[in-house]
């Protein structure tokens, strides 16, 4: 009970410090303020893990590396084993990812594109990092390597 209160407070804390114009600048999702609030992850430690590309600055470092995981976990990308959902992924993919970067625009980047995009990702992002549907340890990197298909175009 204590835990949970204290997940509560924390949670509540972490969204009380995104202002709505932050949010228009550069949006959290839900996972993002749970696994902020989990791992005391301040606004602008948040921030700072990306650069404008959105890829993480510093995969390697633990707390990416269980933020990252987290965030997979909350958004249903990966299972507790670390085993890709690739339906949910694709959905992210599709219309955050491509939000986020500023590459919404459905006429330009078309929907049926970013799927193949993403699934030429996904089997580029395997081969290069010798990985099947589990991606157990390796999440910042498959999500830089999976991001990074987006930046490029």
């Amino acid at each position: 009970m204590i835990f949970q209160l204290t997940s509560v407070l924390l949670l509540s804390a972490c969204l009380n410090q995104v202002t709505s114009s932050e949010v228009t600048d550069w949006k959290m999702e839900k996972a993002d303020l749970i696994c902020a609030a989990k791992f005391n992850v301040l606004k602008e430690q948040f921030y700072s893990m990306f650069d404008d590309n959105l890829k993480l600055i510093n995969p390697d470092d633990e707390l990416v590396k269980k933020f990252t995981r987290c965030w997979m976990l909350e958004n249903g990308i990966i299972d507790g084993a670390g085993n890709l959902n690739l339906g949910i992924y694709k959905i992210w993919y599709t219309t955050y990812g491509y939000e986020y970067l500023g590459k919404d625009n459905v006429e330009k980047y078309k929907i049926e594109d970013r799927e193949i995009s993403f699934d030429k990702a996904v089997v580029d992002c395997q081969t290069q990092m010798g990985v099947t549907l589990n991606i157990k340890d390796k999440e910042p990197h498959f999500y830089n390597c999976i991001i990074s298909t987006i930046s490029a175009l």
